[in-house]
């Protein structure tokens, strides 16, 4: 993959707070380093409008799947609010799974950015290069989270769990098809009303239970309110993955 999408270790990131605070130097005359702490991202502002996609995904996958961990840099500037310098990525993820992430604090009471943003206002980009199909999958799903988000005025929160195949319900007319080659990636599903609706990878649910698998690793998400999809799915009656349904 690109050297774009590599992720920053904890010491890439110390290495940076070094060369911020260089830099910022010429520009303020105090600049405190307090330390780090745990930061709550719903706080936290971004000085960027667009997040990749590919990136993003990448991330979650890595956060949810590895353990994966590093902080972000933020600062704390004028009337006491909290910028993000480096780890858009990282916060946006941890906004989604709603744990507070370690940050790397600087404090610089004149500290105002020209552009600044909510982070749960921050856009997604697509970029156009290559990419492996599994990453393709995990940039499909943050674009259809984002965008729900967008539509819906809510912040999606997101969590990985290993779901019972019986348990799930279908959001589209099952049309099941062998792959030439088993994809591995979690499916991606939506939580309503104590129910679990598949949003992508109906393919892969059937290949699973054609197979005699009785659950599935998933990605799981929710607006705390019903969306179309769960409209649409419950309107045309489509109930349940079966035998009969997944037989191609």
């Amino acid at each position: 993959m690109s050297k774009r999408l590599r992720l920053s270790t904890r010491r890439d990131v110390e290495r940076r707070l070094h060369e911020i605070i260089w830099i910022l130097r010429d520009k303020y005359k105090v600049i405190r380093f307090v330390g780090e702490r745990r930061i709550d991202p719903c706080t936290l502002f971004s000085t960027q409008k667009y997040l990749e996609s590919d990136k993003l995904g990448l991330v979650l996958r890595e956060v949810l799947y590895s353990g994966y961990y590093a902080p972000i840099i933020v600062v704390r500037g004028k009337n006491a609010k909290y910028y993000i310098i480096d780890g858009h990525h990282r916060a946006r993820v941890y906004l989604w799974i709603r744990t507070k992430i370690n940050s790397f604090i600087l404090d610089i009471p004149e500290y105002e950015p020209r552009e600044k943003y909510h982070i749960w206002e921050i856009d997604l980009i697509n970029p156009n290069e290559p990419i492996p199909v599994w990453l393709s999958i995990w940039k499909h799903m943050v674009n259809i989270i984002h965008f729900l988000e967008k539509k819906h005025n809510r912040i999606a929160r997101v969590w990985k769990e290993k779901l019972l195949i019986k348990k799930l319900l279908p959001t589209e007319k099952i049309y099941y098809r062998e792959m030439p080659s088993e994809i591995r990636e979690p499916i991606l599903v939506y939580h309503y009303d104590n129910k679990y609706y598949v949003i992508d990878g109906h393919n892969r649910v059937c290949s699973k239970l054609l197979k005699g698998m009785e659950d599935i690793e998933a990605i799981v998400f929710t607006l705390d309110t019903m969306i179309g999809l769960v409209k649409t799915a419950e309107k045309i009656g489509l109930r349940e993955f079966s035998f009969e349904t997944c037989r191609p």
